[in-house]
């Protein structure tokens, strides 16, 4: 999206590059942020004037609004012939969304998971990290591992099929007069719009002032993938999934890490490697997905035995856990 200006920061080196890398993470950080109060609270409203369940907007249009900079990077990345960037943007992302943005939203409010989120989306995000798995290990041309054309599509149709399904599921909300928001509803879209963009600057902004950071300290592009860009490209939903559980909107909290998870690697992925397909993967991201699936499955596992919702030390737990990824990818790439 905002490739012409980067390739202008470029042309600069030393300490006039570093000063611009500043910067751009600082002005990111106030896009993200203000852009984000104002995409949960115009995205709440306009569930409320259109009777839709909070959860539905989370899972749709927050977590696909918020997932831009992930799109943005993953497949120009991906158009580039960065395979390993791409695809460790997508599993960082995802690992980052459960651990960190969740595990965050639980310190600010007990988050009470829906009973159809329960039923329908956490097993549909454990099934698409098992597919992601299976795709990458099998049918491979080459020998290693690789996301063929044939498997990105049908990623590509199973999202269609995903966004359908949630709508048609998903009870509409009853309201009362007292309930209905003053703002009209053009306004709202108009506001979901402009902040929506506003998020997916604030990320490339980030993600390319810590990237450029990052290459200058010597680290590979998987690492980078998966540590920088990742947390860059996801800081959209840990500070939308913050702001909506500081305002006690915690379906739209939670949808929206759920969400983007199956909408980074149903999408993101799904588009990328239809335009490049993914040849002679990392091994190590392998071990990076499985990681990613385990997440999956102690968040659904969670969900279902904490009959009271996921509290705060659930939350800490999971930041402490990221932590230690970190930790081991950090010395992954540097130790081994």
């Amino acid at each position: 999206m905002l490739d012409f200006l980067f390739d202008i920061f470029l042309k600069t080196s030393g300490f006039w590059l570093i000063l611009i890398c500043i910067l751009c993470i600082v002005g990111g950080m106030v896009l993200l942020i203000k852009g984000a109060d104002f995409f949960v609270g115009s995205a709440s409203t306009l569930a409320k004037k259109l009777g839709v369940s909070s959860l539905v907007i989370g899972l749709t249009v927050v977590s696909i609004g918020t997932s831009l900079p992930e799109a943005s990077v993953s497949i120009s990345s991906a158009i580039k012939g960065s395979n390993g960037l791409s695809i460790g943007n997508v599993v960082g992302s995802n690992i980052f969304n459960i651990l960190v943005v969740l595990g965050c939203s639980c310190m600010f409010a007990p988050i009470i998971v829906d009973k159809g989120l329960k039923k329908r989306d956490l097993p549909i995000l454990i099934g698409t990290g098992l597919l992601l798995l299976m795709f990458t290990i099998w049918f491979n041309k080459t020998g290693n591992y690789d996301i063929l054309r044939f498997e990105a599509i049908i990623l590509l149709v199973l999202f269609i099929g995903y966004i359908v399904l949630t709508i048609l599921t998903t009870p509409k909300k009853e309201e009362t007069e007292e309930e209905k928001p003053k703002m009209k509803t053009w306004l709202c879209l108009i506001i979901i719009v402009v902040s929506g963009i506003a998020i997916a600057c604030g990320g490339e902004f980030v993600t390319f002032g810590a990237k450029e950071l990052a290459i200058k300290m010597g680290a590979d592009e998987i690492l980078v993938g998966l540590t920088i860009v990742a947390v860059g490209t996801s800081l959209p939903e840990l500070v939308t999934s913050i702001m909506a559980a500081k305002k006690k909107e915690n379906e739209i909290a939670v949808g929206n890490a759920v969400g983007s998870s199956i909408f980074n690697i149903l999408f993101i992925l799904g588009a990328a490697a239809t335009i490049s397909p993914y040849y002679n993967v990392n091994p190590d991201v392998i071990i990076d997905i499985i990681i990613m699936l385990v997440t999956f499955i102690l968040t659904t596992l969670l969900v279902i035995f904490c009959k009271n919702g996921i509290g705060r030390k659930t939350g800490i737990i999971f930041v402490i856990l990221y932590v230690a990824y970190l930790t081991y990818i950090i010395l992954r790439n540097y130790c081994f």
